[in-house]
């Protein structure tokens, strides 16, 4: 396990994120061995983001009328602290943190700390597989 903290940019990126989601977030980077960081954009976003993000090809979700989780706070990416994309985006960093934000999870529903929400994990998607994605909605 690491000793890492959340930078400000990553800070002020997950504010708009539902408390669970922070909460989550919070765990997952104490118990992982890289540092993590929020990309831009991987937090809270407006229509106008989430159509720029639709635009270069990297959502199915226009923002519009196919809206994301991440419009309502409902959702957070979390990728590889780096300066390059290459290092932010290794498939091995995204599929490491992804077994670990698992972990974090179910410690999370073990302690009945969840309410009544689920996690969908976007590595377990199979038409738009979307490795940096976390989701959580009411059962």
């Amino acid at each position: 396990m690491g000793d890492f903290n959340w930078g400000a940019r990553s800070i002020e990126r997950m504010s708009g994120c539902h408390p669970l989601l922070r909460e989550f977030a919070n765990r997952l980077i104490s118990r992982s061995s890289i540092d993590l960081t929020i990309p831009q954009y991987g937090g809270l976003r407006t229509a106008h983001e989430q159509l720029s993000i639709y635009k270069t090809g990297a959502s199915r979700l226009n923002g519009h009328d196919r809206k994301s989780y991440h419009q309502t706070g409902m959702a957070i990416d979390i990728v590889s602290a780096g300066k390059t994309i290459g290092v932010m985006y290794d498939v091995d960093r995204l599929k490491y943190i992804n077994k670990v934000a698992k972990i974090v999870w179910q410690e999370l529903v073990d302690e009945d700390n969840v309410g009544d929400y689920e996690m969908t994990f976007g590595c377990d998607w199979t038409r738009f597989v979307d490795l940096p994605h976390y989701q959580i909605k009411k059962r």
